[in-house]
């Protein structure tokens, strides 16, 4: 059973026409209804149900994670303790900028603002090595959608790729602990979407939102590394 921890939901146009989250990750992962269970972790207080979960999905979110006092919540000591129990985490956007606090790193704002596009982003030695994405081209095309990023990783961690401004877009931050600051359950249709519905925040910082468009493709990294996710909680997950 994968636990999806829900931090939040896409943009209302996007979910009436493709769902939301949730649903994008259980598709790229192909788990049917009784592989996972959906936990939405409102204020953090609110903690899932007890089972034995083989791995736990931090979904992304439209709210900043600078405005959570995170260590306040009940939710930190459970994540905390699920991470020194090597159970694997997969925090996504916001999900990965939560754990990135979690293990006392730090998060700001982007230099460049508004990262929503399509982009490259480029392995490190680490990530060549790397369980989780050591299968993939050290360059490979990402969906993003970020406003804020990582600032500070914790000293313990290790950066596993980055894109061409240095944003730190993927890490590891324990053994069997992950986060991607891009969106591995997005597809060509959602990206385009996502631009379509920010189109007026981009235009007023500058963006030409016809090039971001004409620059997404369909690419299946995602699926690539939703399977191996699957593949590691399989081995590791287990109780």
């Amino acid at each position: 059973m994968i636990l999806i921890l829900k931090t939040g939901s896409t943009l209302d146009n996007i979910k009436a026409l493709h769902g939301d989250f949730e649903d994008w990750i259980a598709e790229k992962m192909l788990m049917h209804p009784h592989e996972y269970h959906v936990h939405a972790t409102g204020d953090y207080n609110s903690l899932p149900p007890e089972q034995d979960y083989s791995g736990i999905i931090i979904t992304g979110s439209p709210e900043m994670v600078t405005e959570i006092n995170l260590k306040k919540t009940r939710m930190h000591g459970w994540l905390m303790e699920r991470q020194k129990s090597g159970q694997p985490m997969l925090g996504i956007c916001f999900g990965h900028q939560l754990l990135n606090i979690l293990n006392g790193g730090t998060v700001a704002f982007n230099p460049s603002g508004n990262n929503t596009c399509m982009e490259k982003t480029h392995l490190t030695r680490a990530g060549r090595k790397d369980n989780l994405l050591g299968n993939l081209p050290d360059s490979f095309d990402v969906y993003k959608v970020h406003q804020q990023s990582i600032h500070t990783p914790p000293e313990s961690a290790e950066i596993l790729a980055r894109n061409d401004d240095g944003i730190i877009d993927a890490i590891r931050f324990h053994e069997h602990t992950w986060g991607l600051q891009f969106h591995p359950e997005f597809d060509a249709a959602i990206s385009r979407l996502t631009i379509r519905e920010q189109e007026n925040d981009l235009n007023s910082e500058g963006f030409d939102v016809q090039k971001l468009l004409n620059n997404v493709a369909e690419v299946d990294y995602g699926e690539r590394i939703f399977k191996r996710f699957r593949e590691l909680t399989n081995v590791f997950g287990e109780s």
